[in-house]
């Protein structure tokens, strides 16, 4: 779909969840979890989320104004994707096994530090300060052990192609997570854009919903293993879906 959107049918009022939902004819659950992923733009007012209808306008004429045929939103309920290989996204050189515990910025700037070594990322500090400005807005702490920290705008780092760096905690490191559980795994992927952003949220969510994924990740002894293990869940997934 193009072409922007001239007007919309609500208050100039902060937006809920509900009225989100309702305008992009999803589930709330779906809404809540685009706003975890920071797929879309929203605040917290009082524990609950809202809308400023600008910015939410803005986001969805970003969203019209594309030729992609498969939408963010398809994207987010995995539909009109192919699925997206992590192992791909990812190498022994972006996997840090034994992660140290730190601050939340020391441990930002540890997952940062493979992508500056290859010279993906030219500016480490300034990457840094980009993911810890969208931290600060929710955390990226999902539960179950897991946060995936990210760029609020995928575009403000220009990338050939994505990747993903995976940090491993053997003891757990505080994330103010929702769940209020210590992290043992993060996932951070650099995409370059948007759709390609909420494409590889979708698969890793796919992955943690694999049975004893997150717990084989954790255990891992090798970068190697960890690489195996992406391998297996891909290959588990594939064979369901051919059974379907």
């Amino acid at each position: 779909m193009t072409g922007e959107v001239k007007t919309m049918d609500y208050q100039r009022t902060a937006l809920s969840i509900a009225d989100v939902a309702k305008i992009l004819q999803v589930s709330e659950k779906t809404v809540t979890r685009m706003l975890r992923d920071g797929a879309i733009p929203g605040f917290k007012v009082a524990n609950q989320w809202r809308f400023h209808p600008d910015d939410f306008e803005k986001w969805l004429n970003s969203k019209r104004g594309t030729n992609d045929d498969s939408s963010e939103l398809s994207s987010v309920d995995g539909l009109g994707y192919e699925p997206l290989p992590l192992s791909r996204l990812t190498a022994e050189d972006l996997i840090l096994p034994n992660l140290s515990a730190g601050s939340k910025r020391e441990v930002l700037s540890a997952l940062v530090k493979p992508l500056a070594a290859r010279g993906v990322v030219e500016d480490k500090e300034a990457f840094v300060e980009g993911l810890w400005a969208r931290e600060k807005m929710v955390t990226t702490g999902i539960g179950g052990r897991v946060a995936l920290p990210h760029l609020r705008n995928p575009e403000d780092q220009p990338i050939e192609r994505p990747l993903m760096v995976i940090g491993v905690s053997k003891k757990g490191i505080d994330w103010s997570s929702i769940d209020n559980l210590p992290v043992h795994l993060f996932l951070m992927p650099i995409t370059g854009n948007e759709v390609l952003h909420v494409r590889t949220l979708f698969a890793i969510r796919r992955a943690l919903a694999v049975e004893d994924f997150v717990d084989k990740i954790i255990a891992a002894k090798s970068r190697s293993e960890v690489l195996s293990i992406l391998l297996m869940v891909e290959t588990l997934q594939m064979n369901r879906t051919e059974l379907t």
